[in-house]
């Protein structure tokens, strides 16, 4: 989901947390959501790509975005 449709979500209160964990490409992150109605949403681009980060900051920066204030980070 885009970020415009994740903040939707979060404003409807649709989003339990926000995650930060490494993507299967070594090296960047992806983001993900945790839906109140269980399982993950991942935030994508307008072509429905997941995004992925090489800067762990800009990964948080975007997660908050969406509107929480922290965000848990998964480092595997």
């Amino acid at each position: 989901m885009t970020l415009t449709e994740l903040r939707t979500l979060y404003q409807e209160n649709q989003l339990i947390e926000a995650i930060i964990e490494p993507s299967v490409q070594d090296g960047t992150w992806i983001v993900e959501f945790r839906h109140a109605h269980g399982g993950l949403v991942l935030l994508t681009d307008s072509e429905g790509e997941g995004c992925q980060y090489l800067d762990l900051d800009v990964a948080s920066k975007s997660a908050m975005a969406v509107g929480f204030n922290q965000v848990r980070v998964e480092e595997k």
